[in-house]
């Protein structure tokens, strides 16, 4: 009997559920049905989508939390997610509604919001989200856009035009080395209080103007700044912007001026004139100094290790000189530039090394380019070039593809004393012409060329490209040091114009073959002798053996090094006196001056080395008799109680007599004073 009633209760209980279950979905039903009708579309909140998605006009407000698309009054699209392969997670397509895209992660694998349309003031805004792939926009009119602390994580550069306001985002790239991490463009765009990382990329401004650039953080990253009409330029503020921690050189009209002191993470040199860049040492940036516009420029003593060194741009008359680079896109690019020289830099593992465009008058010498990817030196469009006493070797993948200098659509070209080396493809040649008038790759007077790696030693070099073209005077070995300059270069780190690399007296060759010490250091073994001197003396220059005394002088063989006497020969100038005791005394043991005097006291300095005395001091033992009196009375020189008594000097009688006298008054008055008080009674 209970049992029946608990059934009957628990389906009551169950009928009762339904029907509340029932009445609220119709509730809600009703609810929906309302905002439909209400608003034209039913509000989809926390949408998440696998595929990419196309808006527009037509299908905007089905996206869209709240709004109208008004001005006052935005379509409001918040909490959206879409992670997909395709290649946009979300595309605005010619949207001119006012619409907020907030709160959102969209990840595509080109595009995370891709942008187009025509926009005027202010349509479009994204705020508070998250992107990776490019937060872009397609065609002109994609305007006034406003991006405001967004996290955006891209792997090509996302690109705004005009009116942008771009504010408290952190921008990333996923990209190794891309070339771009974002572009602004155009006029009226604020980028402030944002943080850039970008893995050695460009925040890029092309054509820009009236626009403000400020309280930025740069890591890893710089700007570079793009316009063929500087006054735009002048038109923008740059205002504390931090690259690397240092703050931004935007350096605009400067005249007479030396910039030093290695305060600037990057430096952009406008529209100045006799200026100065020195003593700095710039990392991690896009590119290190960029100079545009401007006249009688010198860069010197200038480290840059990032992605490019220097990019000069409508210039007249620059000197670039002893700087360091090491990057790997372009170590220097020039582009319509007029009075160029380039000196005395060293450039490592580049795309390119010195590249020239539309560039008139330009000196490329003693400058040392390695293991470039594509050209060490590449001149087009370019006249009156010389290029000598440089060093340039180029990693080629295909014959007759990558070179160490390429010059094309040229004129008045002058290159011989270099060293061109085709490093991987070896047998592949490392320079070329093409379509160049008036060039020569030799000295007619001097009867010199330049070392080609794949020459075959005999006969002249033809040229790649122009047919005919040939050096008449190729080189092996131009220092005659007994090494070639592919092991100079490539082998020995030696430097192929110079003999004697390390200054140390020993001829490269001579280090390498021979003594099997270290071409480029002095000191081979480092006990502080030169390798060159060590091997004219005969001590060994592989081991450390400067406390040794082999000619048993007295001196070791670091101080016959110091003072340059001959380690194995104990009186290097044959003089009778032992290098060690000349030195302890102060004559010279590089010079036969035994017969000098300098003390003056009759002694020579031979005669002082044979009885121990002191040349420098004419009373060795200070006893008041000189040395030479010493040695004539036959006393010790060198002992102050051994002196002479010379009895035929009447200075010395006199002396005795008085004396003597002296003595008997004193006892004669004495003897008196003791009579008297009657101490001694005489008989």
């Amino acid at each position: 009997m209970n049992e029946l009633k608990i059934s009957q209760l628990t389906i009551k209980i169950c009928l009762t559920l339904f029907i509340i279950f029932a009445l609220m979905f119709q509730v809600i039903s009703g609810s929906l049905a309302t905002l439909e009708a209400e608003n034209g579309h039913i509000q989809e909140v926390n949408l998440t989508s696998a595929v990419g998605i196309v808006i527009n006009d037509t299908n905007i407000a089905s996206y869209s939390s709240s709004g109208t698309g008004a001005s006052d009054d935005p379509f409001i699209i918040d909490n959206l997610t879409v992670t997909t392969t395709d290649s946009l997670a979300i595309e605005f397509d010619d949207v001119t509604f006012y619409y907020v895209l907030r709160d959102s992660y969209l990840k595509g694998s080109t595009y995370g919001v891709y942008i187009s349309g025509s926009m005027t003031s202010g349509t479009a805004s994204i705020i508070n989200c998250t992107v990776e792939g490019a937060l872009t926009i397609g065609g002109p009119n994609a305007l006034y856009l406003n991006i405001y602390n967004n996290t955006l994580i891209s792997r090509q550069g996302s690109s705004f035009r005009q009116g942008l306001n771009f504010t408290k985002n952190i921008v990333y790239t996923t990209s190794s080395y891309s070339s771009s991490l974002i572009t602004f463009r155009d006029e009226n765009n604020v980028v402030k209080d944002n943080i850039f990382y970008g893995n050695f990329s460009s925040v890029r401004f092309s054509g820009i103007s009236n626009s403000t650039i400020e309280n930025n953080v740069l890591n890893n990253t710089g700007f570079f700044i793009s316009d063929d009409v500087i006054t735009n330029i002048s038109n923008n503020s740059f205002t504390n912007n931090l690259i690397d921690g240092k703050p931004f050189g935007f350096l605009y009209n400067r005249t007479d001026e030396i910039i030093t002191g290695n305060q600037y993470g990057q430096i952009y040199l406008a529209n100045s004139i006799n200026t100065d860049i020195t003593g700095y040492s710039i990392e991690g940036v896009n590119v290190g100094i960029m100079v545009q516009n401007c006249t009688d420029i010198s860069i010197n003593n200038v480290a840059v290790s990032g992605k490019s060194g220097f990019d000069i741009v409508n210039t007249q008359d620059i000197k670039i000189e002893n700087c360091n680079l090491d990057g790997f896109s372009n170590g220097i690019e020039f582009e319509t530039v007029t009075g160029a020289i380039i000196q005395n830099n060293y450039l490592n593992d580049f795309r390119y090394g010195i590249e020239c465009s539309y560039v008139d008058t330009i000196q490329i010498n003693n400058n040392t380019i390695l293991e470039v990817t594509e050209y060490g030196i590449y001149c087009v469009d370019t006249t009156n070039i010389e290029i000598m006493f440089n060093i340039i070797s180029c990693y080629v993948e295909s014959a007759e593809s990558e070179l160490a200098i390429s010059i094309s659509n040229s004129e008045n070209v002058s290159i011989y004393y270099n060293v061109f080396i085709s490093l991987g493809e070896t047998t592949a040649p490392p320079a070329d012409e093409r379509s160049v008038i008036n060039i020569i790759w030799y000295s007619v007077s001097l009867e010199v060329g330049n070392y080609y790696s794949d020459w075959n030693e005999t006969g002249t070099y033809p040229l790649y490209g122009d047919v005919g073209s040939e050096d008449l005077y190729p080189f092996i070995d131009i220092d005659e040091d007994g090494l070639h300059e592919l092991e100079e270069v490539t082998v020995y780190f030696t430097d192929p114009f110079i003999a004697d690399s390390d200054s140390d007296g020993l001829d490269d060759g001579e280090e390498v073959n021979t003594y099997d010490t270290n071409p480029l250091l002095t000191d081979s073994d480092s006990d502080g002798m030169d390798d060159g001197w060590e091997v004219t003396y005969g001590t060994n220059p592989k081991t450390d053996d400067a406390a040794d005394d082999p000619d048993e002088d007295g001196l070791t063989n670091i101080e016959e090094f110091l003072y340059n006497t001959d380690p194995g020969n104990n009186d290097s100038d044959s003089d009778g006196m032992d290098d060690g005791w000349e030195v302890t005394y102060g004559t010279d043991p590089k010079s036969d001056d035994a017969a000098d005097d300098p003390d003056e006291d009759g002694l020579t300095n031979i005669e002082e080395f044979l009885y121990n005395t002191d040349p420098g001091n004419n009373d060795t033992d200070s006893d008041g008799f000189s040395d030479f009196e010493e040695v004539q009375a036959g006393t010790d020189p060198l002992d102050n109680t051994s002196f002479p008594f010379i009895a035929d000097d009447k200075s010395y009688l006199g002396l005795i007599i008085g004396l003597t006298a002296g003595f008997l008054a004193v006892v004669g008055v004495t003897v008196f004073v003791l009579i008297k008080k009657g101490i001694i009674k005489l008989p």
